[in-house]
């Protein structure tokens, strides 16, 4: 059957570096769902279940896998459509991809052109000391790029798209509007490019990150820290001392709070340290019962995925008009 794709790939040049592309965005776009991630999640949720049931009533109590895939939030109306968001998202970011580079790429560049490894004559030090500085100068940009997002009123109408979801999945962590994710490349771009031209200085010659099956060991930590569980209905907390220096799933639910006790909480994605110094951290005493989503207006409005993407346009254009003297 392979024979078939041959007309196509003689067609583009480029195919390899098509393919190269769409498999690395698509590796990137859900790197915290790789096996270790979704393993600890499974662990840690059980640990959570196991915990949690001896505070119920025998009668009330409902086996694990019932208790971890709950119908009435996984086929929720708000999860299906984070399921088609994602979907329909993620395949037209590969298409995009795959059209910029037929278009300008030279014929005969390839992945490892386009994605090229990082050397490893460096020293530990200077090594683990890079992998470091991005992990905690990027938690800080996008502590703050968080924070700008929900404190102005414009670009709040294209961050609520992530807000939206009146239950919490894994996948609704990958609801997000287009605007939002430029916001976020440059935070990325600032918090990276930053440090790389420090240590560059400091240090000339390439720079590598340690590295867990290709992630930043710090963030791999993270994942397995159960940032899975972070957009779910499990309450995990890291206790009363721990919660202070890093986010909890626990945290990030509230974070996504409808009550208005919880608002301007918890914009930290790893670290807590920033909620804590700028004072917008919320320590949850014990397990608290949340509800999610933004309001009704925009709920109803937002239904579709087409609507995720414009009706944002549309609330910001009006905003704007409020907005002029």
């Amino acid at each position: 059957m392979l024979h078939l794709l041959d007309p196509v790939i003689d067609y583009i040049p480029q195919f390899d570096a098509v393919v190269a592309i769409i498999s690395n965005g698509f590796s990137k776009i859900f790197s915290r769902f790789h096996w270790a991630a979704l393993l600890s999640a499974l662990a840690l949720a059980t640990l959570c279940w196991w915990v949690q049931r001896s505070a119920i009533p025998p009668q009330a109590r409902s086996g694990l896998l019932a208790w971890m895939f709950p119908r009435s939030i996984w086929l929720h109306r708000s999860a299906l459509l984070d399921y088609r968001f994602v979907l329909f998202d993620k395949l037209m970011i590969a298409a995009l991809a795959a059209i910029g580079a037929m278009l300008f790429l030279q014929p005969g560049s390839g992945a490892d052109e386009l994605f090229s490894s990082d050397g490893d004559d460096h020293s530990l030090t200077i090594l683990l000391a890079y992998t470091l500085a991005l992990l905690v100068v990027e938690d800080f940009c996008r502590y703050w790029a968080h924070r700008i997002m929900h404190m102005s009123p414009l670009l709040w109408q294209f961050h609520k798209v992530h807000h939206s979801p009146e239950v919490l999945v894994p996948f609704s962590q990958m609801r997000s509007h287009p605007v939002n994710g430029i916001v976020n490349l440059l935070r990325s771009a600032v918090a990276i490019g930053s440090v790389t031209g420090v240590f560059l200085l400091l240090f000339p010659g390439e720079l590598t990150v340690l590295s867990i099956f290709g992630i930043n060991a710090g963030r791999f930590l993270f994942d397995v820290m159960g940032s899975n569980l972070r957009h779910s209905h499990v309450w995990l907390s890291f206790g009363p001392r721990l919660s202070y220096l890093f986010i909890s799933p626990a945290q990030h639910q509230i974070h996504h709070s409808r009550d208005p006790k919880h608002f301007n909480t918890n914009y930290g994605s790893q670290f807590a340290l920033w909620d804590w110094m700028f004072g917008t951290l919320y320590v949850p005493q014990k397990p608290e019962k949340l509800r999610f989503g933004i309001d009704r207006d925009s709920t109803r409005r937002m239904q579709s995925v087409s609507a995720l993407y414009i009706e944002p346009f549309r609330d910001a254009l009006a905003e704007l008009r409020r907005s002029r003297p």
